[in-house]
């Protein structure tokens, strides 16, 4: 069958994201806009998921727990996972940034409540690069039962595909911004799976574009067929 989703949407946890972008109220807009699947993936920090999940049982949307893990190399990787324990345990492992956070150059980094009122601050400048290679984010998000997918590689920040010069045939995914054309949607996929998300970060952003052929309508399901690029 064929889901909608939208997997890369980013709260106020992430410091350049809008206010409006509280967990509840992304996954309210996803229910909304008829999507299937939705992901909450803010700068490498995984504190406003817990919450996207529990408003996903409440709005009838499925919520994969998910990551936008900044490399050492400034490349964003897409981090998916079938259960928040799997993205917990990856999280962990991750060696993020302790910087201290500066709201007044790079913009706040909040927490909010189930009635989307702002509960606290993060101290870690998210937009830091984390201490780990790409590779290793791969091999680590496939060890624990993840997916690492190169995140918008059609633009020129932090995409692979710009700093590299190439993305890898280890990478069977790769994900398009919902901008990118029908050509550049086209060539990418005669080689790997592509997925199309917004990198929303505001409301008007979250896209309904983005389509995926699954056997069912379950987290898992959507993350082995990110695993295996589409493949069974």
């Amino acid at each position: 069958m064929r889901y909608r989703y939208d997997l890369h949407i980013h709260s106020a946890l992430s410091p350049c994201a809008e206010e409006e972008m509280t967990p509840v109220t992304i996954v309210g807009q996803a229910a909304l806009s008829g999507l299937d699947f939705v992901a909450v993936a803010d700068h490498n920090a995984i504190g406003h998921v817990p919450l996207a999940l529990r408003a996903g049982e409440e709005f009838g949307v499925t919520v994969v727990p998910a990551v936008e893990v900044q490399t050492r190399e400034d490349i964003h990787l897409l981090c998916l996972f079938a259960t928040y324990e799997e993205l917990e345990a990856f999280f962990r492992r991750i060696p993020v940034s302790e910087r201290k956070n500066r709201a007044d150059l790079f913009g706040e980094q909040l927490y909010f409540d189930e009635d989307d009122n702002v509960i606290g601050h993060e101290e870690r400048m998210l937009l830091d690069s984390a201490a780990i290679s790409c590779d290793d984010v791969r091999e680590l998000a496939f060890s624990m039962g993840g997916a690492a997918v190169p995140a918008h590689i059609d633009r020129d920040a932090n995409s692979m595909l710009n700093i590299l010069g190439a993305v890898p045939a280890e990478y069977p995914v790769v994900e398009l911004s919902s901008r990118a054309s029908e050509e550049t949607l086209a060539e990418w996929a005669r080689e790997r799976l592509v997925i199309v998300d917004s990198d929303a970060h505001t409301l008007d952003d979250i896209s309904v574009r983005g389509e995926i052929d699954l056997p069912e309508r379950s987290a898992s399901a959507l993350v082995t067929a990110l695993r295996g690029g589409g493949k069974e």
